[in-house]
């Protein structure tokens, strides 16, 4: 059994004289011939021995390369080193032919098993049974045949001190030396030490291969600087969006406004999230988000940056992604028959395969914004951005930022980094445009320059920007009575009136279609009641000044009050409207519009979310009509 507590140590004089003489007793009880060596002890083929060697490759190499370094020091006319595997097979000898020859003879040459079972006590057998290092001289061997020979032989270890072999040198008894023993003893140990740098080269280069690939599998681009800020990597998808092969080594102000600023970077590293940049290349402009961080040792060191960047419009598609803005109506979710309705549509799919500039006119709650998506999807490429705003919802004084953007520093409040605005967001897909009738008349001004250029400025901003956002405006305002009335820019309106589409009210719809709306809200809240004939004839005989939104309102309103599986006409609540509809008197559908907000207004004490509800428009669209209008209790 192995003496655990001897693993690796060198023996001294007196541990090698008892584990000798132990050794020759157990020799005798294996049977082991003291005058010749057994011809017939297990040796390798060639295809065996061959295959040791390959699976101990890495281990011979450093053997052989060991064994040209000890030869240095001493003669191989006088001495022959080997190499044992961890199961005593003898993998490799080297020294004179003559000694090898003469080593040979006592079966100490390549394929031969050498444990103390297969030849007794030798310097080999005992190494590989202790896993230490040992020399025997002369008849401190078992068999008479190593008599007049001194040997000394040390373990190799692996990772874990798990056994690798036995390294052994051979010589004549005259020649014994416990220097010997310390050398093979050093070579062994120097083995080890190359071996562990291998594995740790091996596994470096296994994680600097797995990191490699993680770099390029990256969906965003990645550089890494040094410290003197030049790019020492870019990943793949970061060549791709920079259209360039050839950045490696160059410094990154070679990249514009993406500059970096090591020492900043490092005290302040929050204000290098989720920047904006443009990069002129040749004739094409590439926008971009960046974010940087400082590489740092671990004693602290600054050894430079990594930048993750995206090109600006998969951010766009991202955050559309998220915030739900991807449009979804197509032409297939507009839903009537009436001649005028049917008119609209069939201009807006005209419109839909061109890239024109598109006026939708009608009353609020008429479906407009269905009528832009189903354009904007109409297109090919129905991937790229849809982008709304409400232009009479937003104070004047923030639109600009809104619609065009800011750069950092801007103002007082500007968010770090800057701000994109609409236009930016949507470029290469189509910017809605909403209620542009109560678009600031300065803003108009600002509004006509982008669809005579195609530019825009931040605020703040040196650079003017290129846009392609296809324009779609909506409004339910007279545009040419606002010109008479010097409300709206009549250049501004040549320029946006280059196909218009009226989408009829839905009290011009017809019956048809009102019923044929009522019955796709119902349908489309999953609830299995029914309208009453009475139910009917009500929905069709209502003005509807409030149109579809008011319609699918009025229905979900109506399942939450019916107590069975049908709709009558009391559930609908139809008759109070109706008679506050009655005081509407003729007139222009601005007076009719105020009129109509105002008896609201008075019939519900003011109550703003219940007036918004029933007229269909959200909240903040009703302040801003009551300011418009100065009504007042």
């Amino acid at each position: 059994m192995q003496n655990n507590s001897l693993k690796g140590a060198i023996l001294t004089t007196e541990q090698m004289q008892k584990v000798i003489e132990r050794s020759h007793k157990r020799s005798k009880t294996y049977g082991i011939d003291r005058e010749e060596r057994k011809k017939d002890h297990l040796k390798l083929s060639a295809t065996e021995l061959e295959s040791r060697k390959t699976a101990n490759q890495e281990t011979l190499a450093l053997v052989n390369a060991t064994i040209d370094e000890f030869y240095d020091l001493m003669s191989p006319e006088d001495f022959l080193v080997g190499f044992a595997d961890s199961d005593g097979y003898i993998l490799h000898f080297a020294g004179a032919d003559a000694f090898k020859k003469n080593s040979a003879d006592r079966n100490f040459s390549p394929g031969y098993r050498w444990t103390e079972k297969d030849v007794g006590t030798t310097a080999t057998s005992l190494a590989l049974k202790l896993q230490a290092s040992i020399q025997l001289n002369d008849k401190d061997h078992y068999c008479k045949r190593a008599h007049g020979f001194t040997s000394s032989a040390a373990p190799i270890f692996g990772q874990n001190k798990s056994l690798l072999g036995i390294l052994c040198v051979v010589g004549v008894s005259s020649l014994v030396h416990p220097h010997t023993l310390i050398m093979i003893t050093f070579a062994a140990r120097s083995i080890e030490r190359h071996m562990r740098l291998l594995r740790r080269n091996k596994e470096m280069s296994l994680y600097i291969g797995f990191l490699d690939s993680v770099i390029e599998s990256s969906g965003t681009g990645l550089i890494t600087l040094d410290k003197k800020l030049h790019i020492r990597k870019i990943n793949r998808q970061g060549k791709q969006i920079l259209q360039c092969n050839d950045l490696e080594g160059q410094p990154v102000s070679k990249l514009g406004d993406m500059s970096i600023d090591l020492k900043n970077l490092l005290t302040n590293p929050n204000n290098w999230k989720n920047r904006e940049a443009h990069i002129q290349d040749k004739n094409r402009d590439i926008h971009i988000f960046y974010s940087a961080q400082p590489v740092v040792s671990k004693t602290e060191k600054l050894l430079g940056a990594v930048i993750d960047f995206a090109e600006f419009n998969n951010i766009r598609k991202l955050v559309d992604k998220i915030s739900g803005t991807k449009p979804f109506f197509t032409f297939d979710s507009l839903i009537g028959t009436s001649p005028l309705f049917q008119e609209a549509v069939e201009l807006a799919k005209r419109a839909s395969q061109s890239n024109s500039t598109v006026l939708l006119i009608g009353e609020t709650g008429t479906g407009k914004e269905l009528f832009a998506q189903a354009i904007h999807n109409g297109i090919a490429q129905t991937d790229q951005p849809f982008v709304p705003i409400n232009c009479g919802a937003i104070p004047g004084e923030l639109l600009e930022s809104e619609l065009f953007g800011y750069v950092e520093g801007a103002f007082t409040g500007a968010l770090k980094g800057g701000r994109p605005g609409k236009f930016a967001l949507a470029s290469g897909g189509t910017i809605l445009l909403d209620e542009i009738g109560d678009m600031p008349h300065d803003m108009q001004v600002k509004l006509l320059r982008v669809l005579q250029t195609g530019e825009i400025q931040p605020i703040g901003g040196q650079k003017v920007l290129q846009t392609d956002a296809r324009i779609i405006a909506s409004t339910h305002v007279n545009l040419p009575e606002a010109i008479l009335k010097n409300r709206f820019r009549q250049d501004l309106y040549y320029r946006l009136n280059i196909l218009q589409i009226k989408i009829p009210p839905l009290r011009d719809r017809g019956a048809e279609d009102i019923k044929a709306l009522a019955l796709y809200f119902l349908r489309k809240t999953g609830q299995k009641q029914k309208f009453t004939v009475d139910a009917l004839e009500a929905l069709v005989s209502y003005a509807w000044p409030g149109n579809i939104r008011e319609l699918e309102n009025t229905i979900q309103r109506a399942l939450h009050v019916c107590d069975s599986d049908i709709i009558t006409a009391k559930d609908l609540a139809l008759e109070k409207q109706t008679a506050v509809d009655k005081t509407i008197t003729a007139g222009t559908l601005q007076d009719m519009e105020q009129k109509m907000i105002s008896a609201i207004l008075n019939t519900t004490e003011f109550n703003m979310a219940e007036t918004a509800r029933r007229l269909g428009i959200s909240r903040a669209t009703l302040y801003r009509k009551v300011k418009h209008y100065k009504l007042e209790r």
